[in-house]
């Protein structure tokens, strides 16, 4: 009977077992066995790691500033200019020495992509919207999940009127369009900013994480290890911990990571349509910027939609990846 209070995992569900010991070796073999055997995932894993560390190390490999304007020479500064011939030449700037180095070429020395119409090195914002990005993504999934894993525990487990009430406001969240609801909580505010878009795209993801994680506590809830912990006299706040809990890991580690790519996405949604983080520099606000001059300097839009596509790429491949190998059913399809 003492055996009763350790929390039955399903250990079967997992490829790497973990109640032993492994040194650095054995895993990084286990690793590569996980790679040949699911190849696409483990291309989205590497470019998960790029990302991160690209995000983690922006202010060392981001070179210059994202709001910092480049300047050069001025050929056509004249000293000397009248002031009627420099009103009616504005785009010469004849009585500045410098001009802006707005729409530099990519690749090349000084600029790798380019720069904007504001003088701005576009490799710089790009890096430092990574890790905005980042930040975004993983806090927004914390929240929808942590939040979705509790109230749908409680829901799953409990039942009755709790769960009624409980699925009702979910379906009361999902019944409005994602983006609309969105878009209304942050525009209600008065300039939106990075924990209120945050806190937004996580209320956004709560319903759907509640959902998943229900459906995986009605099934748990009903093994026979939790009618045994329960005839033992155990509480329910026990009973949730130590049995139910352990056993919907795998489902909620998939939600977590899929769900990054997904909040990127809307975030750069939000910030294409101005709805953003106002004092940041995003993905989705260069990919707006540069559509303004898409006819004669494309690369802003370009290299920052190329970003958010790989970025979500990768998170998605890396979700469908773990879920595979959490799954014994998926494993080695």
């Amino acid at each position: 009977m003492a055996n009763l209070e350790q929390p039955a995992v399903l250990s079967s569900a997992f490829p790497i077992d973990y109640r032993k010991k492994r040194t650095v070796g054995s895993v990084l073999r286990t690793m590569a066995r996980l790679g040949r055997r699911n190849k696409l995932g483990a291309f989205g894993v590497v470019l998960v790691v790029v990302i991160l560390g690209v995000a983690i190390f922006s202010p060392i490999v981001q070179r210059y500033g994202d709001t910092q304007r480049f300047e050069t020479a001025n050929p056509d500064f004249n000293p000397t200019a009248n002031p009627l011939d420099i009103a009616a030449n504005p785009e010469k700037q004849l009585g500045s020495p410098t001009i802006l180095t707005r729409y530099a070429d990519p690749f090349t020395g000084d600029h790798w992509l380019g720069t904007d119409q504001f003088g701005r090195d576009i490799y710089a914002r790009i890096v430092v919207g990574a890790r905005l990005a980042v930040i975004i993504g993983i806090g927004a999934s914390l929240i929808a999940v942590v939040a979705g894993t509790v109230v749908g525990i409680i829901s799953g487990y409990f039942g009755g009127k709790l769960d009624l009430m409980l699925q009702r406001f979910v379906d009361s969240i999902q019944a409005f369009p994602g983006l609309v609801l969105l878009m209304l909580i942050v525009s209600i505010m008065d300039e939106p900013n990075l924990a209120l878009t945050v806190a937004a795209l996580g209320f956004l993801g709560f319903a759907s994480s509640v959902r998943i994680v229900r459906s995986a506590v009605l099934s748990v809830s009903q093994m026979s290890y939790v009618e045994a912990a329960r005839s033992y006299g155990a509480r329910d706040v026990r009973i949730m911990a130590r049995h139910v809990l352990p056993n919907i890991v795998a489902p909620v580690l998939v939600i977590f990571s899929i769900s990054i790519g997904l909040y990127i996405l809307a975030e750069a949604s939000l910030s294409f349509l101005g709805l953003g983080p106002q004092d940041k520099t995003t993905w989705g606000k260069m990919v707006n910027a540069g559509r303004q001059a898409v006819d004669v300097h494309p690369w802003e839009s370009v290299f920052s939609g190329a970003a958010i596509t790989l970025t979500v790429l990768a998170f998605n491949l890396a979700g469908d990846a773990l879920r595979d190998e959490l799954d014994p059913r998926l494993r080695g399809r």
